[in-house]
C-alpha cells in the first residue's frame, strides 16, 4: 500500500488535473508538493475535500491505494456473507478449515465470524463468549453503525436470539437497523444498503418462523413491501421477490409462491452464478416447513 499523497498524485496526473485545481483553498502549494511526495500527512477532513475535487469516492480511493484490491477483511467477509445468505454451509465449513490457523488478524476475526454462523445454524443454543457479548453490547450502545457493522449485526442476531442469557428486542433492533440504513441512502443507493436491509428482514422473518411466532412473521410482508424496488440492483430485486414468494408459501397463495420461485430461478439461470441467492436450497427447506405450518393451522 502506497502513501496516501503518492496515490493522490497518480490519480491527479491520470485525470490531467493541476495541483491548483485539486488543492486550492485546502492546503498551500508547498504542502501539496510535500504531501504528494509522501513526506507529509493530511487531516481526514481535507483529504475528503481533495477526493471530492478529484471526483473519487473514499471507497474507490481505498481500493486504488490498496493496489486495486479490496481490503482483506472486506474480501473475507464478503465470501462469508455470500455463503451464509445462500445457506451454502458445506462450502462455509470448508472455508473455515482452509483459513483456520492462519496468523493474520483479519483472517482470525473472519474465521471467528464464520464459526459463529455455523454454530448458530447447527445448534439450538450457543454460549456467548466474552468477545461476542462485548461486540453485541457495543452495537447496542452505538447510535450509528458503519457499513461493516450493519453486516455484523446480521451475523450476531441469530446468535443472541437463541441465547436465553441475553435479552434482545428484535423490533427495536429492526428499527435501529432501518434508521442506520437511511444514513447511507440519499437519492440513490451507492453502497447497496437496501440489499443489506432485505437480508436483515429475511433473517428476522426466518427467526419468527423458527420460533413459531407466525403473527410477527406474517407482519414482515409490510417491511418487504416498503422497500423501493426501483433503487435495487438485479440481485436485490431477485432477493426481494424471493422472500415475498416464501411469504406466499406460508400465508398466501401456495401455488402462486411456487410459480414465483420457478420464474426467479429462470431469471437467475440467465446470469452468472457469482453472488447468487441459493434459491433451490432455501426453497426446499422453507417449502417443507410451510406445508407443516399449513397442516397445523388448518
Amino acid at each position: 500500500m502506497e502513501q496516501v499523497g503518492v496515490t493522490i498524485r497518480k490519480i491527479r496526473r491520470i485525470k490531467g488535473i493541476s495541483q491548483k485545481q485539486v488543492y486550492s483553498g485546502i492546503v498551500s502549494r508547498s504542502f501539496a508538493t510535500r504531501f504528494e511526495r509522501g513526506d507529509s500527512d493530511i487531516q481526514s477532513g481535507k483529504l475528503f475535500k481533495i477526493l471530492n475535487n478529484l471526483a473519487v469516492t473514499p471507497n474507490e480511493f481505498q481500493f486504488i491505494n490498496n493496489n486495486y484490491q479490496s481490503p482483506l477483511m472486506d474480501s473475507l467477509l464478503a465470501e462469508i456473507y455470500e455463503m451464509y445468505d445462500n445457506h451454502s454451509f458445506s462450502k462455509l465449513s470448508q472455508w473455515i478449515k482452509d483459513h483456520k490457523g492462519r496468523n493474520r488478524s483479519e483472517e482470525k476475526y473472519a474465521v471467528a465470524y464464520a464459526e459463529i454462523l455455523m454454530f448458530t445454524f447447527d445448534h439450538s443454543s450457543m454460549p456467548v463468549t466474552d468477545n461476542t457479548y462485548a461486540l453485541f453490547i457495543h452495537l447496542i450502545e452505538e447510535k450509528t453503525w458503519t457499513l461493516q457493522e450493519l453486516k455484523i449485526v446480521k451475523i450476531i442476531l441469530p446468535l443472541v436470539v437463541k441465547n436465553s442469557n441475553i435479552s434482545v428486542n428484535i423490533e427495536d433492533l429492526t428499527l435501529k437497523f432501518e434508521k442506520n440504513c437511511q444514513n447511507y441512502l440519499v437519492k440513490e443507493d451507492p453502497y447497496y444498503v437496501l440489499n443489506e436491509l432485505i437480508s436483515f428482514y429475511s433473517i428476522v422473518f426466518q427467526i419468527y418462523l423458527n420460533i413459531r411466532n407466525y403473527t410477527l412473521a406474517e407482519n414482515m410482508k409490510s417491511k418487504f413491501l416498503e422497500i423501493n424496488e426501483g433503487q435495487l440492483n438485479l440481485e436485490g430485486k431477485i432477493t426481494l421477490k424471493f422472500w415475498l414468494a416464501i411469504y406466499e408459501l406460508y400465508f398466501g397463495d401456495f401455488a402462486n409462491g411456487e410459480k414465483m420461485i420457478e420464474q426467479l430461478e429462470f431469471v437467475q439461470d440467465l446470469f452468472s452464478d457469482k453472488g447468487r441467492l441459493n434459491i433451490r436450497t432455501i426453497y426446499g427447506i422453507r417449502r417443507k416447513d410451510a406445508l407443516n405450518y399449513r397442516t397445523i393451522s388448518d
